[in-house]
């Protein structure tokens, strides 16, 4: 009996280890969920300014329409020399007047420099984007935006795989302009679909197991 315990414990533990990510809310997610999550600016002298991501009072629209009014949610990373901020549900979305709801907004505020790319690390805040605008993939992951903009860019790059098994679900997205670089005043406006995601602690786990290892074998020991 004893023995049969400890093999379902191993086998709990496989499976805890392959369930890496759980989807905790894969949709309306704003800027204002976003908080922890590092932002890095790139510059044309090389060097490069980061900051931590954080949310911003909210403002009660009041339209009566749900996706115009989520455009009061929003968070940022704002410097003396440039911000990235997010406002509205990150999957995007096209005002009647053209505009965009849903906007991530980069801007060169004061910085000598032109801004020539930036880096967004999702992992301390427990967001990923979701690429896949064709189908789920990722279980509760819903249909994803990847990066869109008016501006051309120079590259766009996801890493940080969110789980091997899956292809739509990255914690990093790295851009880089080439000749459309931020000088002072200028901005880069574009849609990047985030979820919030839970990825349990290997070591939480880990610890889990060996207790309920250690109290089976203790009852085996007992026999």
């Amino acid at each position: 009996m004893i023995k049969k315990i400890i093999a379902g414990l191993s086998l709990v533990g496989m499976s805890l280890s392959a369930q890496s990510a759980i989807i905790v809310d894969e949709s309306n997610i704003t800027g204002a969920d976003m908080g922890g999550i590092a932002v890095t600016a790139l510059f044309s002298d090389g060097s490069s300014d980061s900051g931590i991501w954080s949310a911003f009072p909210d403002v009660v629209l009041g339209t009566g329409d749900p996706i115009a009014d989520a455009e009061g949610f929003s968070g940022g990373v704002v410097t003396s020399t440039w911000s990235l901020t997010q406002q509205g549900f990150s999957s995007g979305n096209v005002s009647p007047a053209g505009g965009v709801f849903g906007a991530w907004t980069l801007t060169n505020l004061d910085s000598a420099s032109d801004i020539v790319g930036f880096s967004i690390d999702g992992f301390a805040g427990d967001v990923a984007f979701d690429i896949d605008s064709g189908s789920e993939n990722t279980p509760y992951s819903s249909i994803g935006v990847s990066f869109a903009s008016a501006t051309v860019v120079d590259s766009v790059a996801y890493s940080d795989q969110v789980d091997a098994a899956y292809g739509d679900l990255f914690f990093t997205l790295d851009v880089l302009f080439g000749s459309s670089s931020l000088a002072i005043g200028d901005e880069l406006v574009f849609v990047a679909d985030t979820d919030t995601v839970k990825v349990p602690e290997p070591a939480t786990t880990a610890m889990i197991l060996t207790g309920l290892l250690f109290g089976a074998a203790r009852l085996r020991a007992r026999k």
